[in-house]
């Protein structure tokens, strides 16, 4: 017996000294938990620890998820970290959430304290936001109050709006376009019906204009219509079906209200630190032309531009490898 416990003795102690002798493993594993106002935020951090460099995903929706997209997204953490944040009501973020927090005020804040929390965790990391579609929206509302600027060392803009109006006068032109092109006369007549200007934005009914644009072809890619991501979701993923899909009625202000007064366009000039205008030239959902009006509004920022010809809405889904590559040229 006692020959056993010294032999045992003799095998832990071996198995000590190779763990003591093994390199630190490169990548970083880790999940944070953010809770602010009711809402349990989760942000995964995956990637080279080593680099000193922090990817913030701002996933888009609202209401979407950060996790599920990191299928596309994996290649960034080869260089950086990447840290996957789920929004108050959004992916898999929990907690008892009063929808009179589902404002652009409230998502400026979690987004400080989730850079604030980064931050604490990794000491003098360098933080850029990677912010898509309504991800943008938040970004800019972080980045045009206070001195937030100082807190981030770039942001790159994928397919998102600056302006409501803007946006839905953009949108309307895609739609109209293509009705056109298309010979689809029903769609022409509503579209021409209906112009947006500045002074109706707020009133105009901007969903039968959104819903043309999805006919007429504004995006027809699907995250689900690719059969590894979909075993990936299910299997490697910490978001379901159920805690993704049962969002949206909670922001019928922000479609109705909310998203109805975003102007940040005076603002933009503001802007001083490095930002790079991502667009599938293709979108209807947030057409290039929007892109174009936002680099006119960046007037004291230093901008870099990258277009995916094959692409809609989500580069990063049809054009995964160039777009991969885009973002860390960026944060190089």
């Amino acid at each position: 017996m006692k020959t056993f416990s010294k032999l045992l003795s003799f095998v832990l102690l071996l198995m000590l000294l190779a763990c003591g002798d093994r390199d630190p493993q490169p990548f970083e594993e880790s999940t944070l938990f953010l809770r602010n106002k009711g809402a349990d935020m989760p942000i995964w951090v995956k990637g080279n620890r080593a680099s000193d460099k922090i990817i913030l995903y701002v996933h888009g929706g609202p209401g979407d998820c950060a996790m599920c997209y990191r299928y596309h997204l994996k290649g960034l953490e080869t260089e950086a970290m990447v840290a996957y944040w789920d929004q108050r009501v959004a992916g898999t973020s929990s907690g008892k959430v009063d929808e009179g927090t589902l404002r652009y005020a409230q998502f400026s804040e979690d987004m400080g304290y989730a850079i604030k929390l980064l931050k604490k965790q990794y000491p003098g990391a360098k933080i850029y936001l990677l912010a898509h579609s309504f991800g943008v929206e938040l970004s800019w509302q972080y980045l045009t109050s206070g001195t937030h600027q100082q807190e981030v060392a770039g942001l790159m803009v994928v397919n998102g709006m600056f302006s409501f109006a803007n946006w839905l006068a953009a949108v309307r032109e895609w739609a109209l376009r293509e009705a056109q092109k298309q010979g689809n006369t029903e769609a022409e007549t509503y579209l021409q019906a209906h112009p947006v200007t500045p002074e109706n934005a707020a009133t105009i009914e901007w969903e039968p204009i959104y819903r043309w644009m999805y006919k007429l072809g504004g995006n027809p890619v699907s995250l689900y219509d690719d059969g590894k991501y979909l075993i990936n979701y299910a299997f490697n993923s910490p978001n379901t079906a159920l805690a993704q899909f049962t969002h949206g009625k909670a922001y019928s202000y922000y479609g109705n209200v909310e998203s109805r007064r975003f102007e940040k366009g005076p603002f933009l000039k503001d802007i001083r630190i490095p930002v790079g205008l991502f667009w599938g030239v293709k979108d209807g959902v947030v057409p290039v032309e929007v892109g174009e009006a936002t680099k006119k509004m960046l007037t004291n920022a230093p901008v870099t531009e990258v277009r995916f010809a094959e692409s809609w809405h989500e580069p990063f889904i049809t054009e995964t490898d160039k777009f991969t590559r885009a973002v860390l040229d960026f944060v190089r």
